[in-house]
């Protein structure tokens, strides 16, 4: 079975947030492969950004089993990304049904919690594949431009 639901995951090698999220987005990799749920996550690295160098080194750092790819098709701008990390949940037609923060780790730059409050990515996810709308289906990511 195809996956029903694509996780989008914009990341920068140097960016300190992205690196603090490997965590979390690998557990949420982790949960969801282990459970055989119908969601795929891919991240990208917007052209500029990373070398293949660069994100093999990431992947390795930050234990990332999860496909990473240089953006050379465009993703970033046909979804009009912004920060890296921001996340999209999109259908198997493309359709945005969340984007922003992986959590609420982050507060500001620089300034983050000890642990998360809030699971948007997760809490998301787990609403769509209960076949319910994300109860937010845009939240501010925290991170580093994308330029």
């Amino acid at each position: 079975m195809s996956p029903v639901w694509k996780v989008v995951v914009f990341l920068a090698p140097l960016c300190p947030i992205c690196q603090d999220y490997t965590y979390f987005l690998n557990a949420l990799h982790n949960e969801w492969t282990a459970t055989e749920a119908p969601v795929e996550m891919v991240g990208f690295f917007p052209e500029g950004s990373a070398s293949q160098d660069d994100i093999e080194g990431f992947a390795d750092t930050y234990g990332v089993t999860w496909p990473l790819e240089l953006d050379q098709e465009g993703v970033a701008v046909g979804l009009d990304a912004r920060w890296t990390p921001e996340v999209f949940v999109l259908d198997s037609l493309g359709k945005v049904y969340y984007r922003g923060r992986v959590n609420d780790l982050y507060v500001s730059l620089g300034k983050h919690r000890p642990k998360p409050k809030r699971h948007d990515l997760r809490d998301a996810v787990a609403a769509l594949l209960a076949g319910q709308a994300p109860r937010d289906s845009v939240t501010q990511a925290i991170g580093c431009p994308i330029e």
